[in-house]
């Protein structure tokens, strides 16, 4: 017997957002960590990168640990190639 075929979850169709539609969107900002570098980011809604603004001593400890989280992501990254060729 025949099985029958199982249908695609109906997309909505693309169309320009609303300025309501899009001003909601802006409005929401959620905290999000990258796991590669270590970095907690804020995003928009609509996937704009935010900076936050902190004191000096602030921007001094988070710029060590985006530091090292860069250093160990690079290093992940060379020692994955190498074990590719090798």
């Amino acid at each position: 017997p025949e099985q029958p075929k199982k249908r695609a979850p109906e997309r909505q169709p693309m169309k320009p957002m609303t300025q309501e539609e899009y001003l909601r969107k802006q409005q929401e900002v959620r905290e999000v960590y990258d796991e590669e570098t270590g970095r907690l980011r804020l995003v928009r809604g609509t996937g704009e990168i935010i900076e936050r603004i902190v004191s000096s001593e602030a921007h001094s400890r988070i710029n060590r640990g985006a530091t090292r989280g860069d250093g160990d992501s690079f290093a992940r990254s060379v020692f994955a190639a190498a074990k590719k060729k090798s």
